[in-house]
């Protein structure tokens, strides 16, 4: 579809490459990703398929909106939208729907979030089984995992499930949500993701994450976060799912690491026991009793140093526990 074109705006970024392969390419963007049969499977099991003979059926629309999501301005615009579909359509002989925006917009609506959702899982799985060796580290797949927050339209709905801030007035400000996800550095697709609102019990990045740890292959993943999901719950329920860890010490541990202590790899890398700590409130005595009363980590120290970077002096410590006793 020759038409199809990039906002400027991205045409600066780096993911311009990214949107151009999807926009540029011939029919609608991401059919070659998403084909009918799959999409069609996913939609019905929910029972959410609908108009399959017809200008909006659930696949032309799907990629349709996928393909606004991509531009800005102009080109995000529902009539922009339609004329893709009007265009695929002529290209297959297909029925051409009218200009008016209406229908499509209310065939968009019934988008079940579900099996969106599960698309997006399953495209993520489908994409990470066909990664090349290469591009794994050691024969393991490597997976990221990053919390943060986002805002979203101010609804009487929204404001009830989502509140905002605290530091706001009420009635100013947008609601906020918290989200956790789980991304595929071999193919940097989103696995997996955890929405909620961003204050309340369980309602932390750390709880959030509890929720994705069944998506980890056992043997064949390794997990890498920042310090702060670097907490012994995590990392004992991960390897007891025997999943490989690389995190940053969490920064109160960083304060009492001692590499005089644990059996001695090399210089700054021994090998270290953690001791499970007390019960926390949010756990049962039942999941209590199932945590491994020891952990038997590998850490490490070195300085990474940026060249390039503001001062190009500047420089960061890093202790990742690398897994458990099993660690690659």
């Amino acid at each position: 579809m020759n038409h199809l074109s990039v906002d400027p705006r991205i045409a600066l970024s780096g993911f311009a490459p990214v949107a151009n392969a999807f926009l540029a390419g011939k029919g609608l963007p991401f059919s070659e990703v998403l084909n009918v049969e799959e999409l069609e499977a996913v939609f019905a099991r929910r029972d959410a398929l609908f108009a399959t003979d017809k200008s909006y059926s659930t696949a032309l629309v799907l990629w349709a909106f996928l393909a606004q999501t991509l531009r800005d301005g102009k080109g995000a615009a529902c009539a922009w939208a339609v004329a893709d579909i009007a265009q695929y359509q002529l290209q297959i002989g297909g029925r051409v729907p009218c200009g008016d925006t209406g229908d499509y917009c209310r065939a968009r609506a019934k988008l079940n979030l579900d099996a969106l959702k599960q698309l997006v899982q399953q495209t993520a799985q489908n994409m990470e089984r066909s990664a090349r060796p290469e591009w794994l580290w050691n024969g393991l797949h490597s997976k990221l995992v990053d919390g943060f927050t986002f805002t979203m339209l101010d609804t009487p709905q929204n404001q009830q499930e989502f509140p905002q801030s605290t530091n706001q007035r009420k009635g100013v400000g947008l609601p906020i949500a918290r989200a956790c996800c789980v991304l595929s550095l071999a193919t940097a697709t989103l696995m997996d993701l955890v929405v909620g609102p961003c204050k309340g019990k369980q309602t932390g990045e750390t709880a959030m994450f509890r929720q994705l740890v069944s998506h980890f292959t056992s043997g064949k993943d390794v997990a890498v976060f920042d310090r702060q999901f670097c907490s012994y719950w995590i990392m004992a329920e991960l390897s007891q799912a025997d999943v490989h860890v690389c995190a940053r010490l969490h920064q109160q541990r960083d304060k009492v690491s001692d590499f005089r202590r644990g059996k001695r790899l090399g210089k700054y890398d021994h090998l270290v026991t953690w001791h499970r700590p007390r019960r926390p409130k949010w756990m049962s005595t039942e999941e209590y009793d199932r945590v491994p009363v020891t952990l038997v980590l590998r850490e490490m120290h070195f300085t990474i140093t940026s060249p390039g970077s503001p001062g190009h002096s500047s420089s960061e410590e890093s202790r990742p526990p690398t897994g458990s006793h099993k660690a690659p």
